[in-house]
C-alpha cells in the first residue's frame, strides 16, 4: 500500500510477508518438494539479501557447470539448481509486488 501525501506518494506502508512456500502447494500440485523447501528457506530475506544469495548461488552453479566431471550431466543435478529457481522467482515477485 502506498501512503498518500496529497498528489505524490511518499513511501510504502503495509508491505507484508508473502509466504510462497505455503501458498504454492495450496493452489497447485508441486512435483518437487525441494522447490517448496527452497521457497521456505529464502522467502523471509529482503530484496537485497535475495540478490546477494542469488549471486552466491550463481557462482556455485557456474563452478559446477564448468567442472569437467559434470560434463554431460543435466543441469538439474547441480546443487544450486532448485535454489536459483526459488530465489529468482522471489526476486521477480518482489520486484513487481513491492
Amino acid at each position: 500500500m502506498i501512503e498518500d501525501a496529497g498528489e505524490h506518494a511518499t513511501r510504502l506502508g503495509g508491505v507484508s510477508y508473502d509466504p510462497v512456500s505455503k501458498k504454492l502447494p495450496a493452489s497447485a500440485p508441486i512435483a518437487q518438494s525441494q522447490l517448496v523447501d527452497a521457497f521456505a528457506r529464502y522467502e523471509a530475506l529482503t530484496i537485497t539479501q535475495l540478490h546477494e544469495e542469488f549471486e552466491r548461488a550463481t557462482a556455485r552453479f557456474r563452478d559446477w557447470v564448468e567442472d569437467p566431471a559434470n560434463e554431460g550431466r543435466p543441469l538439474s543435478d547441480a546443487p544450486d539448481y532448485v535454489a536459483r529457481i526459488a530465489i529468482d522467482s522471489l526476486i521477480e515477485r518482489r520486484t513487481w509486488m513491492e
